[in-house]
């Protein structure tokens, strides 16, 4: 059984101590002006950037791949792998802009992402995988945490036999979304094998799938006993959820009424308008239905902003939502 001392402690990854909730990295919509938002309300929780291959990160001239804004801090950098080709490169280039932790992804499902032999098809190539932990914690030397985040396995489930060999490699935490690949992000969790493994590693263990409020942490943390939790899809359209969910840790209720959450929708849009340019209201349509989803009238507002063709048009309805809240 869990106490509240045990909510309220932190967890201890390599050099790195952090609460025991973080963000998931969440492609398309994790990005530098979403984690400024959930900073808003949670200043201290690890934040993950969007997944990002070695060799993409290596041929950013820009450096738009490691942009972020220091109010993001403390900020993980998630790559993706299937070589050990550009590896060296892209880790110097993101330990260069002082991120805290690097991670590699071997447990998105995304059919693109296995077709590169990247994400959970390095589960069913456990010499490839391997090979590209080994070069990690090379590159590295030691002077950020390096996690693996993986899946219960690609098509069977071999994830214990991944965490023992990922331990024994130097690996400082691992993070679990317990489904296969071809289970998606619907099929049943697998708590017991998340218990297995927690029970035979020394090194920490992140739950990660269906975390979305105190009462999934506490059920997941009786059946598995873990020492943290990453919440991914929940955090969409609602930049307050992990303040939500640490709120209930210590007994409080965090309120956001129709007219906060429209308000940080607007200070999104504002966000996005910054970092990605003229298009920025285009890529937050993603998150509209849910930031809309308390207020009196959802769909019909929901419509009404998800039709609008310019960044003006948007603003004027949001404008005018204000005023009927």
């Amino acid at each position: 059984m869990s106490t509240n001392n045990f909510w309220q402690e932190k967890i201890t990854i390599g050099n790195l101590v952090v609460p025991r909730f973080m963000s998931a990295p969440l492609d398309g919509l994790t990005t530098s002006p979403f984690r400024q938002l959930i900073r808003m309300y949670s200043p201290n929780e690890l934040l993950f950037t969007e997944m990002r291959h070695v060799s993409h990160v290596s041929h950013d001239k820009k450096g738009a791949t490691v942009k972020f804004n220091p109010i993001e801090q403390p900020l993980a950098f998630q790559f993706s792998a299937n070589s050990i080709d550009f590896l060296p490169e892209a880790v110097e280039k993101v330990l260069s802009n002082n991120f805290v932790m690097i991670n590699l992804n071997s447990g998105c499902p995304a059919k693109t992402v296995i077709r590169s032999r990247a994400g959970s098809s390095l589960m069913a190539d456990l010499p490839r995988l391997e090979m590209l932990i080994k070069n990690f914690i090379t590159a590295i030397n030691g002077r950020v945490p390096f996690t693996l985040k993986i899946r219960a396995g690609f098509k069977e489930k071999n994830a214990l036999e991944v965490a023992c060999m990922a331990e024994a490699c130097g690996v400082d935490a691992l993070i679990i979304h317990p489904r296969t690949q071809p289970e998606g992000f619907s099929a049943r969790l697998d708590f017991d094998l998340v218990h297995r493994i927690k029970t035979t590693l020394k090194i920490p263990v992140i739950f990660s799938g269906n975390i979305n409020s105190f009462q999934s942490s506490e059920r997941t943390y009786e059946r598995t006993g873990v020492d943290g939790f990453m919440i991914g899809r929940a955090l969409w359209g609602t930049p307050w959820k992990i303040r939500e969910i640490t709120d209930a840790t210590q007994g409080t209720t965090f309120v956001m009424s129709p007219l906060q959450a429209i308000e940080t929708l607007i200070k999104h849009l504002d966000l996005n308008m910054q970092h990605f340019g003229s298009r920025g209201f285009v890529s937050l349509k993603k998150h509209i239905p849910l930031y809309v989803r308390t207020v009196p009238n959802a769909t019909l507002w929901r419509d009404k902003l998800l039709r609008a063709t310019t960044e003006e048009a948007m603003r004027t309805i949001l404008s005018e939502l204000c005023t009927h809240l």
